[in-house]
């Protein structure tokens, strides 16, 4: 056979592989004449090529089972380093197990019709249990991906009360992959669970569709950031009464036990035990977790806290609790956000809840924080029975419960049930840092009036930048300027049981200050400091002071009586014998409006004189122009200077 002259090789009706073909390279001169077979030129051409499941005996037509042509197609890949498995546009029925073990491949379908069931595009059926349909496995598999199909599951149960799915396995296993697989469009067409991912952190979800029974997607062992983003589960295949009513106690649309730090975004699901289930492993629990919008519809809990420790952010949600075409009726037992773990750290955005049947959010378990920037509450109280739109379990033992809210919650249409429940040591409150004088950490109205706190244990109001009130764990208060330079001070000693009670009144009465507590009888002490005196002022002036002449030790009684009774001024102190000095000012004199009244005696009966020095008594007994008689310090005398004898 010429190698120079194509004219001089024999002509040929067909050929074989093993034929040797001219190929002329180059042109003119230079032209050369290359020999080749169709094996090679078919090699060659098709090297790093997808495959086709057809090639490798698939069917496609709903009935044969297409499993063994794709698990050919896979470890034909996987002698080859691996590349895309195509599907057509056809129905490709799985009656056993796919497995990608250690290759990694991609299974790219040709689209598909959102609807109830097979349709246009690429469909992937399933009728038997007992088995998964693919799992990819092996570090090697890291990479692999799922795209552009469907996938439908075979439900043979009559729609009526009562109706469970048929228990088929997930459809996706990622196990052990130790990396990324990802999914991208893909439609689970009334499936029972869609994607389990177990020790393969980094997997992607993008476009998820479809209705899900038990379990949408699950992830364990997840030790490095996944992501699920624009995943929206809808009754597509079945959107009769008792499936959808079975979902909202059965299905769990997102599952994440041990998993670090996830993304998840853009999420629907209606019908559903819960949207995001926060749940934990032999592994641990979800920390570190972060979702962006949420929309939870005829949801019994929009989201389920059962991991203690789990901790993560929520920028939106919302979540509705009605029963599925329950005329507006609650789903009984329903949530918003429920926690039932310990020590959960949760951050919500902004969070809005409606239709619960009793509380919107309800904390359970011990030393829970919850921070929640707006809150919005609509439809709870559903039983009309008191419950708070926030529910705060008591903790008898361990860290309280807590929920922070960042601006006041907005409820409506809650039969007036509170914001909070009574009976518990958890609490609901507004969180504020303690800012400075200037700047106070809340602020009522504008920067440089609200409330700080200016020590630990402090707590003070400022106007204008003023400080105008101060309050201590110790219990002192101070009122009207900066501690120090203050107006107003209250010191409560500790155990402090009786105190003053300062009270207003109506137009028509009196104001009151009046001493309260314990004891049976409370004096009321009221001083001046050093050598000052106290007032009492009336009509625009001082009518009363009272003062001391030295450090008192004998001191002046006002006592009042009962009717009938006169009332006093009497002495006392420490002294044995205390005199009453009443003075004038200046030359004027002692004066009385009224007759004044001496104390009587008989002759017989009269005290001492040396006793009443300058004194005066009245002689009952007496005679004639003796009547009065008075002591010269020595002898009683009458007043013409007798003795009295």
């Amino acid at each position: 056979m010429s190698d120079s002259k194509i004219s001089a090789l024999p002509a040929v009706a067909a050929t074989a592989d093993a034929d040797l073909l001219p190929i002329v390279q180059g042109s003119g001169p230079a032209a050369t004449t290359r020999r080749a077979s169709l094996a090679q030129l078919r090699g060659g051409l098709f090297a790093d090529r997808a495959v086709h499941v057809r090639d490798f005996g698939a069917v496609g037509d709903g009935v044969a089972n297409d499993a063994p042509a794709i698990q050919a197609a896979i470890d034909a890949l996987a002698a080859a380093g691996g590349g895309v498995v195509e599907f057509g546009p056809r129905r490709y029925r799985l009656a056993g197990p796919v497995v990608a073990d250690g290759v990694t491949i991609r299974l790219q379908g040709a689209g598909y019709t959102e609807g109830p069931g097979p349709a246009d595009g690429t469909w992937l059926v399933v009728d038997g249990t007992g088995f998964t349909p693919f799992t990819f496995t092996g570090a090697n598999a890291r990479g692999s991906a799922v795209r552009d199909l469907a996938v439908y599951q075979v439900h043979a149960a009559a729609q009526v009360p009562g109706w469970a799915p048929t228990n088929y396995d997930f459809v996706f296993r990622i196990q052990d992959c130790l990396g990324a697989v990802e999914f991208d469009n893909v439609f689970l067409c009334a499936i029972n669970r869609g994607i389990w991912c177990d020790n393969s952190g980094r997997l992607t979800i993008e476009r998820l569709r479809g209705q899900v029974f038990t379990t949408g997607v699950e992830i364990d062992r997840a030790f490095d950031t996944c992501r699920i983003e624009h995943a929206h589960f809808w009754p597509f295949a079945a959107p009769d009464d008792d499936v959808v009513r079975w979902q909202q106690l059965n299905t769990d649309a997102i599952v994440c036990r041990r998993v670090d730090g996830i993304f998840i975004d853009d999420v629907f699901a209606l019908g559903a035990r819960s949207v995001l289930r926060f749940a934990s492993s032999a592994s641990g629990i979800t920390q570190k977790f972060y979702v962006g919008n949420l929309y939870a519809d005829f949801a019994l809990n929009g989201i389920w806290v059962e991991g203690n420790g789990t901790s993560g952010q929520i920028a939106n949600a919302t979540v509705q609790c009605e029963l599925f075409n329950g005329a507006a009726a609650p789903l009984p037992g329903s949530h918003g956000l429920r926690i039932d773990a310990n020590n959960t750290r949760i951050q919500v955005g902004n969070l809005r809840i409606d239709d619960a049947e009793s509380n919107s959010v309800r904390i359970n378990g011990v030393g829970n924080r919850l921070d929640v920037f707006a809150f919005r509450a609509e439809f709870f109280n559903r039983l009309n029975d008191g419950s708070a739109a926030i529910h705060v379990s008591n903790v008898a033992l361990g860290t309280p419960n807590a929920v922070f809210l960042g601006s006041a919650a907005l409820l409506s249409n809650g039969n007036g049930g509170p914001l909070a429940n009574a009976g518990t040591n958890g609490h609901v409150s507004a969180g504020a840092p303690a800012g400075r004088l200037d700047r106070p950490g809340l602020a009522l109205g504008g920067e440089a009036t609200g409330l700080f706190a200016p020590a630990a244990n402090e707590i003070a109001a400022v106007a204008g930048g003023v400080e105008v009130l101060r309050a201590g764990a110790t219990g002192n208060v101070t009122i009207g300027a900066a501690n120090g330079l203050h107006g107003l001070g209250v010191t409560t000693p500790a155990a402090s049981v009786n105190r003053l009670v300062a009270s207003g009144a109506a137009a028509g009465g009196t104001p009151g200050l009046a001493a309260q507590g314990s004891d049976a009888n409370l004096a009321i002490n009221l001083a001046a400091k050093g050598t000052g005196m106290i007032r009492l002022q009336t009509r625009g002036g001082s009518a009363v002071e009272v003062d001391a002449l030295s450090t008192p030790t004998n001191r002046i009684l006002l006592r009042g009586n009962a009717s009938g009774g006169a009332p006093r001024v009497e002495a006392a102190g420490g002294d044995t014998n205390v005199a009453l000095d009443l003075r004038a000012k200046g030359t004027a004199p002692v004066a009385v409006s009224m007759p004044l009244q001496l104390p009587a005696y008989t002759v017989a009966t009269l005290p001492s004189p040396l006793t009443f020095t300058r004194c005066i008594a009245f002689v009952s007994d007496g005679t004639a122009n003796k009547r009065l008689a008075v002591s010269d310090g020595v002898a009683w005398r009458w007043p013409d200077g007798n003795v009295v004898g």
